[in-house]
């Protein structure tokens, strides 16, 4: 939902990388975001997640093959909402260096499905945002000591039916689009250790097809499904066709060390006919039982300036302690207030759980609202405020593991709920006492996810500014996997209790779904 793909009510605050490029947020539609539906988690290797005090940024390594032995992978599921979907990996890398690696998804739920929560009021069917997704990967390159050379691209393709709101909502318009993205890169080093550096130069095509919900009239004037008026026979259907581009260039540089690391990055796009700079500086070093780390960035995509200050300290085993600190410094072009946030917690280990709690304060600030189902352009205010963590992390009792987050803030702002918890209950275990081979692994969870009710800005009136509320929800999912030798058999239970619940205002998401299938890799 709208409050996962923003911080502090913020899109921009939620900063998306791929092998170091960021992920702009070209596309007409989103007013800003970057729609978490063209991120492909399954073509990665790896996701770090750093959690900065005023900003998220998410840093994706896709999948890359360092064995010279064959490796292929393919995924098949099925599930409720006519859900089907097929998944296949192929890579392999030559001993003189050369590597090829190829990757292809499909996923549909049937169009044109009628609700099982029934119509509204004259009307006989009610879609529930089917559609369909095919995503192609693909990477050529060679290796040879420390320097490496490759092209990757991939082509993310979306259908969307319309989604019916509940009254006196907007509907979601059907959709239809595609996205593309590539780079060359020139690589030295290994980030792990020693000196490094890269070069990468990167393109971004996102591309949005008609919408066919959309009709004008020969007066000039439009509207939609629901909003035509349907004595209007000279109705044409409105092209919205639009296609945008973005390149983006990186070199990075860096050392590791074993007690230090430093590394710099220069990023530049050309926007508004002008080349824009963006250059960054990490360091960070551990002595004894201190950990310490900084970052600072320069004229980001938004033309804001940020720093980031961490500190970290291990007194005890059993304590530890952390505080860090950020800093935004908008243009002043942007209209945007400067603004800081700070983040302390400490948390103490109990047997083999970890638990703890903290502060967040975040200062007052303003944003560009999300231009989403029927919402305005506006720029939007939240006043300051404090948010109490509290959190349980570690081992329960041998494989049984627990995972507690929790957050409050003093109030609800806009697109921010004011309470969040999420639980997380799970048995992880090879069962090497009755399968000492490791031939066997089983991945069981439970996790329960409460959300207090998310305000959104849907316009103004007379009375002011319109905000509703989301309903709180609270969902429950399981999910059981069984790894047999090199395949993985899966199960998923998604809203478990079958209770309704909204993720954007207006828009119900399905009840109870299941899914599952198998996963199954081989080297040949």
């Amino acid at each position: 939902g709208l409050h996962v793909a923003t911080y502090l009510g913020d899109a921009r605050r939620v900063r998306l990388f791929i092998d170091g490029l960021e992920v702009d947020a070209i596309d007409v539609r989103n007013g800003g975001a970057v729609d978490l539906t063209d991120i492909q988690l399954w073509a990665y290797d790896e996701i770090v997640i750093e959690r900065a005090p005023s900003e998220v940024r998410v840093w994706m390594r896709t999948a890359s093959v360092v064995k010279t032995t064959p490796f292929t992978r393919v995924d098949i599921f099925t599930g409720d909402l006519n859900t089907n979907g097929f998944r296949g990996l192929f890579a392999r890398r030559w001993r003189n260096g050369l590597m090829l690696q190829l990757g292809g998804q499909q996923v549909a739920t049937q169009t044109g499905r009628v609700s099982a929560f029934g119509a509204p009021a004259g009307q006989t069917t009610q879609l529930r945002s089917d559609g369909s997704v095919q995503s192609f990967s693909g990477r050529f390159g060679w290796a040879r000591n420390k320097w490496s050379v490759d092209a990757y691209g991939s082509n993310v393709a979306r259908e969307r039916d319309s989604h019916t709101p509940r009254e006196d909502f907007d509907s979601l318009p059907s959709y239809k689009g595609q996205r593309r993205e590539g780079y060359v890169r020139v690589g030295y080093g290994d980030t792990l250790r020693g000196f490094w550096a890269q070069a990468v130069s990167g393109a971004l095509r996102v591309r949005m097809q008609g919408d066919s919900g959309a009709t004008s009239s020969d007066d000039g004037s439009a509207g939609g499904e629901d909003g035509a008026d349907s004595t209007e026979t000279d109705t044409t259907v409105v092209s919205l066709d639009t296609l945008r581009s973005q390149t983006q260039h990186l070199v990075a540089v860096g050392y590791r060390a074993s007690w230090w690391n430093a590394s710099y990055t220069h990023r530049a796009r050309p926007m508004d006919g002008a080349l824009r700079h963006a250059p960054a500086l990490r360091v960070g070093a551990t002595w004894r039982i201190f950990d310490a780390s900084a970052y600072a960035e320069r004229n980001g995509r938004d033309s804001t300036d940020r720093t980031d200050l961490r500190v970290r300290a291990r007194p005890f085993s059993w304590l530890q302690l952390s505080a860090a600190h950020s800093t935004r410094s908008p243009e002043d072009t942007t209209g945007r207030p400067q603004s800081s946030a700070m983040r302390a917690e400490g948390a103490v280990r109990l047997g083999q759980l970890w638990v703890g709690g903290g502060l967040v304060r975040e200062d007052a600030t303003q944003f560009d609202n999300l231009v989403l189902v029927g919402a305005p352009a506006r720029v939007l205010a939240n006043a300051a405020s404090t948010g109490v963590l509290v959190n349980a992390r570690g081992r329960l009792y041998k494989d049984l593991r627990l995972d507690v987050q929790t957050i409050r803030w003093d109030k609800a702002q806009f697109t921010t709920p004011q309470t969040h918890v999420r639980v997380e209950l799970a048995l992880i275990s090879d069962w090497l006492s009755r399968v000492p081979q490791g031939e066997f692994s089983v991945n069981t969870r439970l996790i329960y996810d409460r959300r207090g009710g998310v305000p959104f800005f849907y316009g103004e009136n007379d009375e002011g500014l319109d905000l509703r509320v989301t309903e709180p929800a609270q969902v429950v999912t399981g999910m059981l996997e069984l790894r047999i030798q090199r395949a993985i058999l899966f199960y998923q239970y998604r809203n478990l209790t079958g209770g309704q619940y909204e993720q954007i205002r207006g828009i119900t998401m399905p009840s109870a779904v299941q899914m599952y299938g198998v996963r199954w890799e081989f080297w040949n």
